[in-house]
């Protein structure tokens, strides 16, 4: 209960008392990042047809935010903006509600449809029924080794998860300035 109490919490904006260094102190940052974009951009199609970096982009002019410019070069706003919304609703609610909640159907592109049919049809051909867990097969091993692996395989995504919200959190950031900059706000 107390998780949720904390995720309850970071969802609320209310103060917490987590390490910088913790994963729920990245995710407070993320979701109060993305609650005051939410807050900023009242009117979310004005990102349409705007890219990071474009010649609008205040950023061009100084080096604030560089770091966006170079992870999300030319990207459209608004599916930036859409995409850092879905993923704090799958943070806070879980993954996969947030199309029900938000009402609209998310289509798979067709790049990933003939890319999953492609592998489909690779695996087929092996003739294997091999599943890839993404832990190396460790047949003789003792416990104390596994138990190893397993705590090093959790860290390094703990670390990718954590490098991921911080990277969102920066776009969250980027997207309130440069709105407010676009409609002439402070």
């Amino acid at each position: 209960m107390p998780i949720r109490n904390s995720l309850r919490r970071i969802a609320r904006n209310d103060d917490t008392e987590f390490s910088h260094q913790s994963i729920l102190h990245v995710m407070e940052k993320f979701v109060k990042s993305v609650n005051t974009m939410d807050e900023t951009i009242l009117v979310p199609c004005r990102l349409m047809d705007l890219k990071v970096g474009d010649e609008l982009d205040p950023t061009t002019k100084n080096d604030s935010g560089h770091t966006v410019k170079e992870l999300l070069r030319a990207a459209d706003l608004f599916k930036v903006y859409t995409m850092i919304h879905d993923v704090k609703g799958d943070l806070v609610w879980g993954r996969g509600t947030t199309s029900k909640r938000q009402g609209h159907i998310r289509r798979p592109s067709t790049a990933s449809v003939a890319s999953s049919s492609s592998l489909t049809s690779d695996s087929e051909s092996e003739g294997g029924t091999e599943t890839d867990s993404g832990i190396e097969e460790v047949q003789d091993v003792n416990f104390s080794d596994r138990t190893e692996l397993v705590a090093s395989d959790f860290r390094m995504h703990l670390a990718g998860l954590t490098n991921s919200l911080k990277q969102m959190t920066e776009a969250a950031q980027y997207l309130t300035s440069r709105y407010q900059h676009d409609i002439g706000g402070p």
